[in-house]
């Protein structure tokens, strides 16, 4: 094969791993029981626990307050 087969094969498994990757972390955010909190991954590994106040929506998008 030639080499920019080669490149295009490279760029369209990254693009495959990316979105697998997001659908995965999208996935677990919406599986998750709720706790309470918002757990925060940390650089150096573990999590930090920050609660969140009543009637806030939980997800990665959340617009709306409930009241």
């Amino acid at each position: 094969m030639h080499w920019d087969t080669w490149a295009l094969l490279s760029i369209l498994g990254l693009c495959a791993a990316v979105i697998c990757w997001s659908a995965w972390g999208f996935y677990s955010d919406n599986h998750s029981g709720s706790s309470g909190s918002f757990r925060l991954p940390l650089a150096g590994g573990g999590f930090l626990e920050v609660p969140h106040p009543p009637g806030l929506e939980i997800g990665r998008h959340r617009t709306r307050v409930r009241r």
